[in-house]
């Protein structure tokens, strides 16, 4: 009996996970949707079950309550995800309908990182798109978009993180329209990043060329100490002080920026960070770059967007006054 005990014991703690998958998009549970289990051990992801959930939205699988899982609900060509703790036994999911263009997802801000050691140039830039809908923007084709440089050649790459989640590296995909790519990856409820970085090698010149492709809220460009900037169409916004990057609003949506001088950025302690500072702009290799100040993760752009538009509203206000 007691090895039998002992063998009992050994096993893991099986039950019923059950939940439903709602549609916020009608507001109503969500019947057919396909979903699946992956158990998150110290070994790495583990399949763990699936099913489809009822008329009700209702699904039930059989899995390991004791360990934590990662739960994902695939609607529409469009996943859903959310953790699912240890011993909890319910769970709800989200989804949502999708659309193939969704006039809510806007592009909020639009990040562009320059810097060089005075050989070339790489850049960094990032896009963040709210979508304040109940509805998911998807197109196969590709959702958000970007112009690179014919000089940059293959020496890109692009992440992107939806609303809550991780990183994840997407392929850039080619469009009719020459030197456009586009990300295959939706834009759900809430906040989604798009990353983009490529290098430009020292024959294409101190030259950074390109297309603002969304309309409405400005390109910025930041560089760093030691890099000089001009071009038609950059207005100044300023200084970071804790970095002490340079900030300019680019007017023209087709710009071309001449480049002068070195610079990398500062690295940024954790310790002056918190989440409240808002998203980043990620600071990535481009393939085949190399540089000796790896330690470098990323820049908290979004809080100097938003200290520059209140610096320059509380101007605006002072000089209002004074002209009365």
């Amino acid at each position: 009996m007691k090895p039998l005990f002992l063998l009992l014991v050994s096993l893991p703690a099986m039950a019923a996970i059950e939940g439903t998958v709602v549609n916020k998009t009608t507001g109503k549970p969500q019947s057919g949707v396909q979903v699946t289990l992956t158990r998150l051990t110290d070994k790495g992801m583990q399949p763990a079950a699936s099913g489809s959930t009822d008329a009700q939205g209702r699904f039930r699988l059989d899995a390991d309550a004791a360990s934590a899982h990662l739960i994902q609900a695939r609607y529409q060509n469009v996943s859903y995800s959310a953790q699912l703790q240890p011993n909890q036994p319910r769970i709800e999911i989200a989804v949502y309908d999708a659309l193939p263009k969704v006039s809510a997802a806007e592009v909020t801000q639009h990040m562009i990182l320059v810097e060089t050691d005075g050989q070339e140039l790489v850049v960094n830039e990032t896009l963040i798109y709210n979508n304040d809908s109940q509805t998911t923007w998807y197109a196969p084709k590709g959702t958000a978009r970007f112009y690179i440089p014919a000089a940059a050649g293959e020496n890109r790459m692009a992440r992107a993180i939806a609303p809550g989640g991780l990183p994840v590296d997407r392929p850039l995909l080619a469009t009719g329209e020459r030197q456009v790519f586009t990300i295959d990856f939706p834009v759900k409820p809430g906040e989604t990043r798009f990353d983009l970085s490529y290098k430009l090698p020292a024959s294409a010149g101190a030259t950074l060329g390109g297309r603002v492709l969304h309309e409405g809220t400005p390109a910025r460009l930041v560089v760093p100490q030691g890099i000089q900037v001009e071009g038609q169409g950059l207005e100044p916004a300023g200084n970071e002080p804790s970095t002490g990057a340079a900030i300019f609003t680019i007017k023209d949506r087709n710009y071309s920026i001449k480049v002068s001088g070195a610079g990398q950025l500062k690295r940024m302690e954790a310790t002056e960070r918190s989440e409240e500072d808002g998203p980043r702009i990620q600071v990535m290799q481009p393939p085949g770059y190399e540089r000796s100040w790896k330690f470098f993760l990323a820049l908290a752009i979004l809080s100097l967007a938003l200290a520059f538009a209140a610096h320059y509203s509380r101007g605006a206000g002072q000089e209002g006054s004074a002209r009365r």
